[in-house]
């Protein structure tokens, strides 16, 4: 029976051009210098379940194949990868006229450094941690939090930053947020009204670990992306990059298998010859990164995601799929029902038991991935390490686009 150890992605949506009030961060608030952006970088080490693995808030996984890379299970020293990252990668025009691809990512080993020595890629916003400790934000560790949350009203110091409510919905939970602010490597200028460069995108990131037994080999990562430039974006592509050590980073790394199942959104990797001889010799599980949900396209009149159903869409104010129910789910926006343990009485809004589905109720909208016409996974390419480097961005390009 083969083990297989997922880190599994979601892409709940991919925002354009937001509206200015969505969120009132002021970037120049931050420091000046990029070279000193890197004060706000902090890690959580994710330990919820059978998993141990190191997370950045710069978007880096794992730690170089340290103690801390994707341990599996926790506690027998086994490292599975030496780092993974998401990235982001668009089409542009640069201010000369020139089309270019700009590839932002959160590389821990393999960073793509400017000449003035700080990294072209991702960088953690301010405030969504304690700023006095090393920790990024953690549900497990309160005093990892930040005395206020910048993307919540007061009402909410002192509880969890929770994707749905003021609660924690796995066993264990993290939350940052980053950007590429300051991804100044092109002559592009994502925005006319600020010194913003990158490709002008936001990410709210949050890592769960569940240690019941049907998802103990399991972390889930949600990045939300959101376009916070001035322009829009019109050819983009998220994608991960990764090096899978599966056998071990400590000696048993160059004998592994990769392949990809575009049915299941899945790419896996496992040791060829099925046993590694590091840390005393064991036979390796075999890892997987999957897609849970991804970006839909609503409006083309192509079922993308093959479910039978064609232009589904999870902000369009209807339950596509019909599965929300009225006996079970009318529990209110907050997701809280009188059968939950952080259950305080029905909605201030009203709309616990009104008869229609609400945003943040199970089953409707941004809670049923169901609800998304999905592109899901577009593009595998393995290459012998390290042949091929996040800093290249052309080359980055043309393995990430479908």
């Amino acid at each position: 029976m083969k083990k297989l150890l997922y880190i599994l992605f979601l892409l709940p949506a991919f925002s354009q051009n937001p509206s200015k009030n969505m969120r009132d961060y002021d970037h120049l608030d931050r420091s000046a210098e990029k070279s000193v952006s890197v004060i706000d970088r902090k890690y959580g080490d994710h330990a919820g379940n059978r998993i141990l693995c190191r997370f950045y808030n710069f978007g880096g996984i794992g730690d170089t194949g340290g103690p801390f890379s994707g341990i599996y299970p926790i506690g027998s020293g086994n490292s599975y990868f030496y780092e993974f990252t998401p990235v982001i990668a668009a089409s542009v025009i640069d201010s000369s006229g020139n089309r270019v691809h700009i590839v932002s990512d959160g590389a821990i080993g393999l960073r793509d450094m400017s000449p003035l020595g700080y990294q072209w890629g991702f960088e953690p916003l301010r405030g969504y941690a304690d700023p006095n400790q090393d920790y990024m934000a953690m549900s497990s560790i309160p005093d990892s939090w930040p005395s206020t949350w910048p993307d919540r009203s007061d009402d909410w110091d002192g509880y969890w930053n929770g994707q749905y409510g003021k609660y924690v919905r796995a066993d264990q939970e993290s939350y940052y947020v980053m950007d590429d602010y300051y991804n100044d490597e092109f002559a592009y200028l994502p925005s006319d009204t600020s010194e913003r460069r990158g490709l002008g995108v936001e990410l709210d990131v949050r890592g769960y670990q569940w240690n019941h037994p049907a998802a103990e080999d399991i972390i889930i990562i949600t990045y939300w992306i959101t376009n916070v430039g001035d322009f829009t974006l019109d050819s983009v592509v998220f994608g991960m990059y990764g090096d899978a050590d599966i056998g071990s980073t400590n000696g048993d790394f160059s004998d592994d298998d990769a392949w990809f199942d575009i049915e299941n959104d899945l790419v896996y990797q496992w040791d060829h010859d099925g046993w590694s001889n590091a840390n005393g010799g064991f036979k390796p599980a075999y890892f997987g990164w999957s897609f849970l949900e991804s970006p839909g396209i609503p409006d083309d009149g192509i079922d993308n995601d093959g479910d039978g159903m064609i232009d589904e869409s999870q902000f369009d104010g209807i339950d596509n799929d019909g599965d929300w129910l009225e006996e079970r789910d009318d529990i209110g926006s907050d997701g809280l029902g009188s059968y939950h343990i952080n259950y305080t009485g029905p909605d201030a809004d009203g709309s616990e038991g009104n008869g229609i589905p609400d945003v943040g109720e199970p089953n409707f909208e941004i809670t049923d991935n169901d609800e998304s016409d999905q592109i899901g996974l577009t593009s595998f390419y393995s290459a012998s390490y390290p042949s091929i480097y996040p800093s290249n961005d052309e080359v980055m390009w043309d393995q990430l686009k479908p």
